[in-house]
């Protein structure tokens, strides 16, 4: 169950409050003070009409929100955007439970391993060592989230048999392997447009190789890094897809999967 004592803050009220009643609407089913406890806003809730399991619900997001992450900015944000993408389901079991079978997946299917581990959030990256990039190269599936610098997950508290799992993938490398290209073609134009110029040719002509080559690489970062995002979202919900069914962490090892356990031995 989720912490009754547990205190939330106005901003936190205002976001889970509407997203209840959000929840309420799609479903069919203020305080003066600086905070209150969870409790407190799910009694205030009832009072308003607001559903307890959607208040729980909305809670639990609120939990697994965190810290707001800094807005992109700068010239890679101007070019090419934001560098993450989120995902979010409530899943049947309890949290520990969710949060090792989730575990057993990113490690075992998704090849990745543990960079940070606290209770409620576990923050992974893509493995790249030899055998991360036989499994990449031979899997039998796309491993579109090797592409993030890293995936993180929180697990929340809904109510005694539902957690909500928060996934987010860090693609900020991605993003400035865009920004690289871009500048590789723009300094490839810049000194074609040089040479032109000192040839002789008139600024019309001399300019458009590093116009058109700047233009055309921004173009081509954009749409490959859009491609990027959208394929590691839909990796992400897959996750969540697998994560509901929980069969497949059961599955036996593969050949990959007991090589790389032999290794330590061998060693």
């Amino acid at each position: 169950m989720g912490n009754d004592k547990a205190l939330v803050t106005r901003g936190a009220m205002e976001r889970v409050l509407a997203r209840a009643a959000e929840l309420s609407s799609l479903g069919g089913d203020a305080a003066d003070s600086d905070s209150m406890s969870e409790a407190q806003l799910i009694e205030l809730g009832k009072e308003v009409g607001l559903s307890p399991e959607h208040l729980r619900q909305a809670l639990a997001e609120e939990r697994a929100r965190g810290e707001p992450a800094p807005e992109a900015s700068g010239a890679l944000a101007g070019l090419f955007g934001g560098h993450s993408v989120t995902a979010q389901r409530v899943v049947r079991g309890r949290p520990d439970d969710v949060m090792a079978a989730l575990d057993r997946w990113m490690q075992q299917e998704e090849w990745f391993r543990v960079l940070r581990q606290q209770p409620e959030r576990r923050v992974w990256e893509p493995r790249r060592d030899f055998l991360g990039g036989l499994r990449r190269a031979f899997g039998g599936r796309s491993m579109a989230l090797h592409s993030s610098t890293c995936v993180a997950a929180t697990v929340a508290t809904v109510d005694a048999d539902r957690s909500l799992v928060a996934l987010v993938a860090d693609m900020s490398g991605a993003r400035h392997a865009a920004m690289g290209q871009v500048t590789a073609a723009t300094l490839i134009g810049a000194a074609a447009s040089a040479a032109l110029t000192v040839l002789g040719f008139i600024t019309i002509v001399a300019v458009a190789p590093v116009t058109i080559l700047a233009v055309a690489s921004i173009y081509g970062a954009r749409r490959g890094l859009a491609g990027s995002l959208q394929r590691a979202g839909v990796a992400l919900e897959a996750v969540l897809d697998r994560l509901e069914q929980r069969g497949a962490a059961g599955r036996p090892p593969s050949l990959l999967q007991i090589i790389d356990s032999a290794l330590p031995r061998l060693r």
